[in-house]
Protein backbone atom coordinates (compact mmCIF):
# COMPACT_ATOMS: atom_id res chain seq x y z
CA UNK A 1 0.00 0.00 0.00
CA UNK A 2 1.11 3.21 -0.73
CA UNK A 3 1.97 6.10 1.96
CA UNK A 4 1.22 9.22 1.32
CA UNK A 5 4.59 11.20 1.16
CA UNK A 6 5.26 9.14 -1.92
CA UNK A 7 2.01 10.24 -3.85
CA UNK A 8 2.14 13.84 -2.96
CA UNK A 9 5.85 14.54 -2.49
CA UNK A 10 8.73 14.39 -5.14
CA UNK A 11 10.86 17.41 -4.53
CA UNK A 12 13.16 15.24 -2.02
CA UNK A 13 13.58 13.04 -5.59
CA UNK A 14 14.91 15.87 -7.62
CA UNK A 15 11.83 15.27 -10.05
CA UNK A 16 10.50 18.30 -11.73
CA UNK A 17 7.56 20.06 -9.85
CA UNK A 18 3.73 19.46 -11.71
CA UNK A 19 2.12 21.87 -9.31
CA UNK A 20 -0.25 23.85 -11.98
CA UNK A 21 0.02 21.30 -14.51
CA UNK A 22 -3.43 21.37 -15.46
CA UNK A 23 -3.18 17.42 -15.94
CA UNK A 24 -2.11 16.95 -12.35
CA UNK A 25 -5.64 17.11 -11.52
CA UNK A 26 -6.29 13.82 -14.16
CA UNK A 27 -3.07 11.92 -13.54
CA UNK A 28 -0.60 11.18 -10.87
CA UNK A 29 2.88 13.79 -11.12
CA UNK A 30 4.63 10.40 -12.07
CA UNK A 31 2.08 10.69 -15.25
CA UNK A 32 2.31 14.01 -15.64
CA UNK A 33 6.14 14.56 -16.24
CA UNK A 34 5.83 11.02 -18.55
CA UNK A 35 3.54 13.01 -20.66
CA UNK A 36 4.43 15.90 -20.80
CA UNK A 37 8.22 14.33 -22.30
CA UNK A 38 6.40 13.40 -25.60
CA UNK A 39 6.34 15.15 -28.04
CA UNK A 40 2.65 15.60 -28.99
CA UNK A 41 0.86 14.42 -25.94
CA UNK A 42 -2.76 15.61 -27.33
CA UNK A 43 -5.67 16.94 -24.87
CA UNK A 44 -7.08 15.00 -22.14
CA UNK A 45 -10.14 13.54 -23.81
CA UNK A 46 -11.09 9.72 -23.07
CA UNK A 47 -9.38 8.66 -25.80
CA UNK A 48 -6.02 10.10 -25.12
CA UNK A 49 -6.51 9.64 -21.20
CA UNK A 50 -7.18 5.82 -22.08
CA UNK A 51 -4.38 5.23 -24.26
CA UNK A 52 -1.49 7.33 -21.50
CA UNK A 53 -2.94 4.79 -18.58
CA UNK A 54 -2.13 2.01 -20.64
CA UNK A 55 0.71 2.99 -21.98
CA UNK A 56 2.48 4.17 -18.99
CA UNK A 57 0.98 0.47 -17.21
CA UNK A 58 3.14 -1.05 -19.99
CA UNK A 59 6.23 1.02 -18.89
CA UNK A 60 6.00 -0.08 -15.58
CA UNK A 61 5.25 -4.04 -16.41
CA UNK A 62 8.38 -3.69 -19.04
CA UNK A 63 10.13 -1.76 -15.78
CA UNK A 64 10.20 -4.77 -14.01
CA UNK A 65 12.36 -6.68 -16.09
CA UNK A 66 14.18 -4.36 -18.14
CA UNK A 67 16.95 -1.92 -17.04
CA UNK A 68 15.90 0.87 -19.91
CA UNK A 69 12.89 0.90 -18.73
CA UNK A 70 13.25 0.96 -15.53
CA UNK A 71 15.71 3.71 -16.08
CA UNK A 72 13.01 5.35 -18.46
CA UNK A 73 10.42 4.82 -15.54
CA UNK A 74 12.53 6.35 -12.35
CA UNK A 75 13.26 9.31 -14.61
CA UNK A 76 9.21 10.70 -13.86
CA UNK A 77 8.28 8.61 -10.86
CA UNK A 78 8.46 9.56 -7.20
CA UNK A 79 6.89 6.39 -6.34
CA UNK A 80 9.99 2.93 -6.18
CA UNK A 81 8.96 0.77 -8.69
CA UNK A 82 7.90 -2.19 -5.73
CA UNK A 83 5.55 -0.08 -4.99
CA UNK A 84 3.33 -0.07 -7.49
CA UNK A 85 0.91 -3.05 -8.22
CA UNK A 86 1.47 -5.47 -10.61
CA UNK A 87 -1.76 -5.67 -12.41
CA UNK A 88 -3.70 -1.66 -12.01
CA UNK A 89 -7.77 -1.63 -12.44
CA UNK A 90 -7.58 -0.13 -16.14
CA UNK A 91 -8.34 3.24 -17.51
CA UNK A 92 -11.94 1.43 -18.92
CA UNK A 93 -12.84 -0.63 -15.65
CA UNK A 94 -12.34 2.47 -12.91
CA UNK A 95 -14.46 4.64 -14.82
CA UNK A 96 -17.36 2.13 -15.14
CA UNK A 97 -16.56 1.62 -11.57
CA UNK A 98 -17.30 5.70 -10.94
CA UNK A 99 -20.82 5.33 -13.46
CA UNK A 100 -22.07 2.35 -11.40
CA UNK A 101 -21.45 4.30 -8.31
CA UNK A 102 -22.75 7.93 -8.99
CA UNK A 103 -19.42 8.67 -9.43
CA UNK A 104 -18.62 7.80 -5.76
CA UNK A 105 -14.29 7.13 -5.44
CA UNK A 106 -15.32 5.00 -2.09
CA UNK A 107 -18.28 3.18 -3.53
CA UNK A 108 -15.59 2.85 -6.69
CA UNK A 109 -13.00 1.41 -5.21
CA UNK A 110 -14.96 -1.36 -3.63
CA UNK A 111 -15.74 -2.48 -6.65
CA UNK A 112 -12.34 -2.63 -8.31
CA UNK A 113 -11.69 -4.75 -5.56
CA UNK A 114 -7.54 -6.26 -5.56
CA UNK A 115 -4.91 -5.79 -3.09
CA UNK A 116 -3.75 -2.12 -3.17
CA UNK A 117 -7.06 0.10 -2.02
CA UNK A 118 -4.68 3.01 -2.00
CA UNK A 119 -3.63 2.81 -5.72
CA UNK A 120 -7.18 2.24 -6.57
CA UNK A 121 -7.72 5.47 -4.56
CA UNK A 122 -6.00 7.33 -6.15
CA UNK A 123 -6.78 6.19 -9.91
CA UNK A 124 -10.47 6.73 -8.77
CA UNK A 125 -10.00 10.00 -7.55
CA UNK A 126 -7.95 11.69 -10.65
CA UNK A 127 -10.55 9.93 -13.21
CA UNK A 128 -13.68 11.37 -11.30
CA UNK A 129 -12.59 14.87 -11.49
CA UNK A 130 -11.85 14.18 -14.77
CA UNK A 131 -15.45 12.60 -15.49
CA UNK A 132 -16.83 15.79 -13.36
CA UNK A 133 -14.59 18.14 -15.80
CA UNK A 134 -13.06 17.26 -18.98
CA UNK A 135 -14.95 13.90 -19.27
CA UNK A 136 -18.62 15.34 -18.17
CA UNK A 137 -19.72 14.51 -21.69
CA UNK A 138 -19.36 10.63 -21.38
CA UNK A 139 -20.92 10.62 -18.25
CA UNK A 140 -24.53 9.37 -17.78
CA UNK A 141 -25.60 12.29 -16.68
CA UNK A 142 -25.07 14.33 -19.83
CA UNK A 143 -26.59 11.16 -22.01
CA UNK A 144 -30.19 11.84 -24.26
CA UNK A 145 -32.98 12.62 -21.71
CA UNK A 146 -35.31 9.33 -21.18
CA UNK A 147 -38.98 9.67 -22.15
CA UNK A 148 -40.77 10.17 -18.73
CA UNK A 149 -41.78 7.03 -16.76
CA UNK A 150 -45.56 6.55 -16.47
CA UNK A 151 -46.95 6.87 -12.63
CA UNK A 152 -48.28 3.37 -12.49
CA UNK A 153 -45.29 1.91 -13.90
CA UNK A 154 -43.57 4.06 -11.04
CA UNK A 155 -45.64 3.07 -8.22
CA UNK A 156 -45.26 -0.38 -9.01
CA UNK A 157 -41.56 0.30 -7.40
CA UNK A 158 -42.41 0.80 -3.93
CA UNK A 159 -42.03 -0.46 -2.23
CA UNK A 160 -38.60 -1.65 -4.17
CA UNK A 161 -38.79 -4.98 -5.07
CA UNK A 162 -35.88 -7.61 -4.28
CA UNK A 163 -35.20 -8.28 -8.20
CA UNK A 164 -36.44 -5.75 -11.26
CA UNK A 165 -37.48 -6.96 -14.44
CA UNK A 166 -36.20 -5.23 -17.53
CA UNK A 167 -39.15 -3.00 -18.05
CA UNK A 168 -38.79 -1.98 -14.18
CA UNK A 169 -34.97 -1.11 -14.82
CA UNK A 170 -35.72 1.23 -17.49
CA UNK A 171 -38.47 2.66 -15.04
CA UNK A 172 -35.98 3.15 -12.18
CA UNK A 173 -33.43 5.24 -13.58
CA UNK A 174 -35.83 7.06 -16.12
CA UNK A 175 -37.46 8.00 -12.53
CA UNK A 176 -34.73 8.75 -10.61
CA UNK A 177 -32.23 9.81 -13.08
CA UNK A 178 -33.86 10.60 -16.80
CA UNK A 179 -31.72 8.30 -18.51
CA UNK A 180 -32.41 4.97 -19.81
CA UNK A 181 -29.24 3.65 -18.71
CA UNK A 182 -27.41 4.83 -15.41
CA UNK A 183 -25.64 3.48 -12.88
CA UNK A 184 -26.05 0.28 -11.54
CA UNK A 185 -29.45 -0.41 -9.21
CA UNK A 186 -27.24 -1.98 -6.97
CA UNK A 187 -24.45 1.12 -6.63
CA UNK A 188 -27.52 3.34 -6.45
CA UNK A 189 -28.71 1.72 -3.65
CA UNK A 190 -25.22 1.56 -2.30
CA UNK A 191 -24.62 5.00 -2.73
CA UNK A 192 -28.06 6.48 -1.73
CA UNK A 193 -29.98 3.71 0.59
CA UNK A 194 -33.47 2.11 -0.10
CA UNK A 195 -35.04 4.32 1.83
CA UNK A 196 -33.99 7.47 0.26
CA UNK A 197 -34.18 5.84 -2.97
CA UNK A 198 -37.83 5.24 -2.31
CA UNK A 199 -38.12 9.00 -1.15
CA UNK A 200 -36.83 10.19 -4.38
CA UNK A 201 -39.31 7.85 -6.25
CA UNK A 202 -42.34 9.09 -4.38
CA UNK A 203 -40.86 12.90 -4.83
CA UNK A 204 -41.37 12.03 -8.84
CA UNK A 205 -44.84 10.60 -8.31
CA UNK A 206 -45.75 14.11 -6.25
CA UNK A 207 -44.05 16.78 -8.71
CA UNK A 208 -41.46 15.47 -11.24
CA UNK A 209 -38.50 15.98 -9.11
CA UNK A 210 -35.54 13.72 -9.83
CA UNK A 211 -33.46 14.90 -5.75
CA UNK A 212 -30.76 12.13 -6.43
CA UNK A 213 -30.16 13.15 -9.73
CA UNK A 214 -29.31 16.83 -9.12
CA UNK A 215 -27.40 15.13 -6.15
CA UNK A 216 -24.99 14.05 -7.70
CA UNK A 217 -25.09 16.95 -10.71
CA UNK A 218 -24.21 19.02 -7.26
CA UNK A 219 -21.72 16.96 -5.85
CA UNK A 220 -20.19 16.36 -9.50
CA UNK A 221 -20.05 20.71 -10.35
CA UNK A 222 -18.17 20.88 -6.92
CA UNK A 223 -15.28 19.19 -8.82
Amino acid sequence: MFRASLLDDSAEEGLASVDGDPLSAYLPARMVRWVRAQADPGVPDRVALARWYKDFDALVARARSSAAERAAFEAVSEVPLDALPAKPPAFSKVCAALHATCYDVNLAVARLGGSDPAFAAERAGHLRRWLAAEGRATTWLEASPADDPAPEAVKELLPLPESFAAEQVRVFFAALFRVERGPSISGTLDRFGAERVEQALRAYLENGARPLRDAVLEEMDAG
